[in-house]
């Protein structure tokens, strides 16, 4: 059977019509690399794919989870959830790097509570708890899991009623100090200085980059703290509390946004401090506030502020500020032993442990 010219364009136009995909393109079966959420099905609504499945170094679960690898994890976050998030560059720290406050919700809500890592530099795996708590939570606010519920009550309805900073890492500096040495500072002077603070082994690094240990240098009984007199990788409380710009940002923040929870997170242990002078209210709701987390994580309550040195951030936001804070030890799950850095291979154990904190502490709120 011959086909005039008119009847081959017409089955041309069809056979194209067949390959055109409901969102107007030619369909295809390539899947580009790294992208996890292009779908064959052409409806809408779709929730996103999860974050674990994206291409992210978080999700990798490296032994040294650098300050590089954050900036490089919060832009890929950034790109994707632009509604959701916002990054405010809190500080600039001595060697030239930024401490970023990443707020879920609305900057300006009534209920706003914050979490924060790597405030020693060698516990620097409390940054990935932080960020795998903000990866969860963004998943939860996506609807990747539309039935995910923290004691019968909706993951999404409590996210969407609180206001979340995190603040993975707060010493960048002394965790690439930790990480990586001499090496890990860029500035020459700024390295000559550290070398000649401490000739040991860096990756027991506490401090910043001046010699300056974050969590001595908060108003909470600081001027009767003795610890180092001089600069050097611990216990140095400096000239004067929040004279460091990574303590300041924090003692800005909570003032700012008036914090009404925080976590602070370290290692190396299975506690939480709660307790620091409060009385009455602040007082009850820190007791609350402690036992709701204590039954979430099963970590012991300790309440013996003179066993552990002074002038750390929960000491004076609950001490001067009135905000119910803990501390949290992560690191010895499980009858482990003591140990700093915390390897990797107990991470899986500690983010168990951890997972629900964040819906635990909006609950508390609500």
């Amino acid at each position: 059977m011959r086909i005039g010219i008119l009847e081959l364009l017409i089955i041309l136009f069809l056979v194209s019509v067949t390959m055109i995909g409901c969102s107007g393109a030619v369909s295809s079966n390539k899947i580009m690399p790294n992208d996890k959420s292009l779908s064959n099905e052409c409806t809408s609504g779709i929730a996103p794919a999860p974050i674990s499945l994206q291409n992210l170094y978080i999700n990798s679960m490296p032994e040294k989870y650098s300050y590089d690898n954050l900036l490089a994890d919060i832009k890929t976050l950034q790109k994707g959830n632009a509604n959701k998030l916002k990054c405010v560059k809190l500080c600039d720290t001595a060697d030239g790097r930024g401490v970023y406050d990443i707020i879920l919700g609305n900057p300006n809500g009534n209920k706003q509570i914050l979490i924060f890592g790597a405030m020693h530099a060698r516990e620097y795996i409390t940054t990935q708890i932080v960020m795998r708590q903000l990866c969860d939570a963004i998943d939860v606010l996506n609807g990747v899991d539309k039935t995910s519920s923290y004691r019968g009550i909706s993951k999404k309805y409590l996210l969407e009623n609180v206001t979340i900073h995190f603040i993975p890492m707060n010493n960048p500096d002394g965790v690439s100090i930790s990480q990586f040495g001499l090496s890990g500072i860029r500035n020459t002077d700024l390295r000559k200085k550290v070398s000649a603070m401490y000739s040991g082994d860096y990756a027991q690094w506490k401090a910043n980059a001046v010699g300056v240990d974050l969590n001595r240098n908060f108003d909470a009984d600081w001027q009767d703290f003795c610890g180092s007199r001089y600069p050097a990788p611990e216990r140095y409380k400096g000239a004067y509390p929040g004279s460091e710009p990574e303590t300041a940002a924090l003692i800005e923040l909570t003032e700012r946004y008036h914090i009404q929870r925080a976590i602070s997170y370290h290692t190396c242990g299975a506690l939480i401090y709660w307790y620091y002078k409060q009385q009455g209210d602040v007082l009850a709701d820190s007791q609350r506030f402690a036992q709701r987390i204590s039954a979430e994580t099963g970590y012991p309550l300790d309440n013996d502020y003179t066993a552990v040195d002074a002038a750390g951030y929960k000491d004076w936001a609950v001490y001067q500020m009135g905000v119910p804070a803990i501390t949290i030890e992560t690191g010895a799950e499980n009858g482990r032993s003591i140990i700093n850095p915390v390897p990797i291979s107990r991470f899986n154990d500690i983010l168990e442990r951890n997972k629900n904190v964040v819906y635990a502490t909006a609950l508390d709120l609500l």
